[in-house]
């Protein structure tokens, strides 16, 4: 996903405590996210308990795809979590959510349906492991009002990796400083976010 296919870069901070009450915070990691794509849900298309709801007439499905990648760690560095979180404004709630990934040591835990944030958590598949960055592709089937309003939001994310020097292993934390806004046009499927790397 590096380069054309980028649409936004995360980055992620450390904070380290200073003199005093004061802290410094360093990047260490980033995520990129690629392009987002939408596309509308039929009726055919959706979990048999969604067809059944009596308000489907009232509702707007579609499907929401964004890949994302952690950034290659420095030497002597190894993620052990990682936590993607999507967040809408108004009324969206999620429908069904996954996450398929690249990686066969990272396992991909997904919540969100029924909720208006969803989250992607990625952890080792074995206990006292790391893993290796991959390209990860979310994809979520959405439900809101049939007005055809842009989706606004916020992505964020946060990593968690273990550090060795002079044969001491630490385990350490990321954050973004603060998420980035996006707005998703559901009819064209043009996109903006603010704050993109």
């Amino acid at each position: 996903m590096p380069g054309t296919g980028t649409a936004a870069v995360l980055d992620l901070f450390v904070e380290e405590p200073v003199l005093g009450n004061d802290s410094r915070f360093l990047r260490e990691a980033r995520v990129a996210f690629g392009h987002p794509t939408v596309a509308s849900v039929g009726d055919d298309e959706l979990p048999e308990s969604a067809r059944r709801r009596p308000d489907l007439r009232n509702r707007h499905f579609f499907a929401l795809h964004l890949p994302f990648e952690l950034e290659e760690l420095r030497s002597g560095q190894r993620y052990v979590g990682a936590l993607v979180r999507m967040a809408f404004d108004g009324d969206v709630r999620g429908v069904t959510v996954s996450c398929t990934t690249s990686e066969k040591a990272v396992e991909v835990r997904t919540f969100g349906v029924g909720r208006s944030e969803l989250r992607f958590v990625l952890s080792p598949r074995q206990d006292g492991s790391g893993f290796a960055p991959s390209a990860q592709l979310t994809t979520a089937v959405l439900e809101t009002s049939l007005d055809p309003a842009p989706l606004t939001g916020t992505v964020d994310a946060e990593v968690a990796f273990t550090h060795r020097q002079f044969g001491i292993t630490t385990r350490r934390e990321a954050a973004a400083e603060r998420p980035l806004r996006f707005s998703l046009d559901l009819v064209n499927g043009s996109y903006a976010i603010d704050g993109a790397g």
